[in-house]
């Protein structure tokens, strides 16, 4: 059975009135329109903070859009989804770019309100550092609900934070690289080992060079750590995970930060074999490329979403794994709004957390 996420139905704005349009989701093919969540997008520096969540509904796509924080906030948003509330439905988790302090927020996927309790929103690191956070979300501590991973953006020590989905309880504080590394730390989060539990992989930002590594989620041990492009490129990398193989496993998916061209790969999460390498975007951009996983055509192997960075537009890219056939292409934001666009999808390894 097909269990790809369906959109149900869609609400009026609600008291949260910074919503425009709230999105329900569902697990079961039987219930309602079948549209499937394709990308939820979040726009770089420069754009109100609207996240979007882009669905095919079968004759084209359509855009739903939430607000995740006050309108005057230009920082941008970075998104992640997991099932945090563990209803079956996958959530949405939001965190500021730089500009504001490290506000996480999670709004819940069956009817777009922002949480309640402690996971709704908090601050993933102290008030003064407002250089803003990447997120990532799996279910590290294997009790069937989705965590929340952060690390820092430049200017800040490499310290990467993952929070109890259902207390905020910090599960594992660590710095990935060296403590006086401030170029930030991008965050990824998927079940490498094949423990059954989320690991959690890390990419340097600009000035680290291109330096991967997972961490295994349960006891921090470090599993791979290796340089996804030139060793000499210092651009940054950022970083996804998703079954791209079929063999059980999340394999690693990287992008290049700017000054690499919008270069992706895909490596097995075990043997680190190169599974995929092209570019999603010209290879002349130098803006770089966000990267993103999901099982966007229901095949039950992780798609490869990819979001142009700064200075090419708002485009997002969805290509097949295995053929690297386009599967969908599409502006998330005005097309002549340059600030780039970070992406996040929901995998089949997600699907079991």
């Amino acid at each position: 059975m097909n269990s790809r996420p369906r959109l149900l139905e869609t609400f009026a704005p609600n008291s949260f009135k910074i919503f425009s349009l709230l999105v329900v989701f569902a697990l079961s093919p039987a219930s309602g329109v079948a549209a499937t969540l394709l990308v939820v997008t979040g726009p770089g520096a420069g754009h109100a903070p609207v996240v979007k969540l882009t669905v095919d509904t079968g004759q084209g796509t359509e855009t739903f859009s939430l607000q995740a924080y006050r309108n005057s906030f230009q920082g941008g948003v970075r998104v992640a989804v997991g099932d945090v509330n563990g209803d079956g439905v996958p959530d949405i988790i939001t965190a500021p770019g730089p500009g504001m302090v490290a506000l996480i927020r999670v709004f819940d996927g069956r009817i777009g309100n922002r949480f309640r309790g402690p996971i709704a929103s908090f601050l993933a690191y102290p008030g003064f550092f407002r250089g803003g956070v990447f997120v990532a979300a799996g279910d590290v501590n294997g009790d069937g609900i989705a965590d929340i991973i952060v690390g820092p953006d430049s200017g800040a020590p490499p310290l990467v934070r993952v929070f109890d989905g259902k207390t905020r309880k910090t599960l594992q504080s660590f710095f990935a690289y060296s403590p006086l590394f401030t170029g930030g730390v991008r965050v990824g989060a998927g079940d490498v080992n094949g423990d059954g539990k989320a690991d959690i992989i890390t990419a340097a930002g600009p000035g680290g060079g291109p330096h991967v590594k997972v961490f295994s989620g349960t006891n921090l041990n470090l599993l791979q750590s290796f340089f996804a492009y030139d060793p000499a490129f210092s651009g940054g990398v950022y970083v996804a995970a998703g079954d791209v193989n079929g063999d059980g496993s999340a394999d690693i998916v990287t992008g290049a930060g700017p000054g690499g061209g919008p270069h992706v790969k895909v490596f097995d999460g075990g043997s680190l074999q190169l599974l995929q390498s092209f570019f999603a975007f010209d290879a002349n951009f130098q803006g770089g490329v966000r990267v993103a996983a999901g099982d966007v055509n229901g095949d039950g192997f992780a798609d490869i979403i990819t979001g142009a960075g700064p200075g090419g537009g708002p485009h997002v890219k969805v290509f097949d794994s295995h053929s690297l056939n386009l599967l969908h292409s599409f502006f998330a934001y005005e097309p002549n709004f340059a600030g780039g666009v970070f992406v996040a999808g929901v995998g089949s390894l997600a699907r079991q957390r």
